[in-house]
């Protein structure tokens, strides 16, 4: 006999599997490819990210809706992937334009001007010392629960934002390059479901230390 639990738990499982899934339908099937140019040579890594980060969310939502245990191997180091390559990518061009970073969080007007400088300078390279930790399987637990309390706040500041009526960019991957710019999110509730997929994926790497990892067959 099929019990609640098992219902619920293949329902969830369907829903973050399908989330991901779908994710990354959507983007590889909306991609337009541009030729390539010598001015986005620079910041090609950010721009490789960007075709590579839709293939990774549907690898993992499909990893998830097959069946595979939450623990298993392939779908940590998916995860892995996914958020260290993130928060990565994410700061690069916010330590590179701390000024632009500064006046991304001061559109959504919740510190006072004076204490903007602190979090801009900051904040970046505790995303990038996160994502290279989480990326290489360094500090596991500790890394990936820093980040799920940053995707956190930043979720609760978007709603806000929402609730404000702020027409405003997120600041979640900068502005300046040209690659980065490709990456540039309006605040509102697609932004919100998209950070927390980020946050579900963060929160399979606390809640399964390497300890726990399934062997590969």
């Amino acid at each position: 006999m099929i019990s609640l639990s098992s219902i619920g738990t293949l329902l969830i499982r369907l829903l973050i599997g399908s989330a991901f899934t779908f994710a990354g339908i959507v983007k590889i099937g909306t991609a337009v490819p541009k030729p390539p140019a010598l001015t986005l040579i620079p910041n090609l890594p950010i721009a490789l990210f960007g075709i590579a980060l839709p293939w990774i969310e549907l690898i993992f939502g499909l990893m998830i809706i097959s069946g595979m245990a939450y623990n298993h191997a392939y779908i940590l180091r998916t995860a892995r992937i996914l958020i260290g390559s993130i928060f990565i990518f994410a700061a690069i061009d916010k330590i590179a334009n701390p000024d632009a970073f500064a006046k991304s969080i001061n559109n959504f007007h919740v510190l006072p001007y004076s204490m903007l400088n602190i979090p801009a300078l900051i904040l970046p390279w505790v995303e990038l010392l996160c994502g290279i930790l989480v990326l290489m399987g360094i500090k596991q637990k500790a890394s990936s629960l820093l980040i799920s309390a940053m995707l956190a706040v930043f979720i609760i500041a978007i709603i806000a934002a929402i609730f404000r009526g702020y027409n405003i960019n997120c600041g979640c991957f900068g502005e300046n390059s040209p690659a980065a710019a490709a990456e540039v999110t309006k605040v509102g509730w697609t932004k919100v479901i998209e950070d927390l997929r980020w946050l579900i994926a963060s929160l399979f790497l606390y809640f399964y230390s390497e300890s726990q990892v399934e062997e590969e067959v």
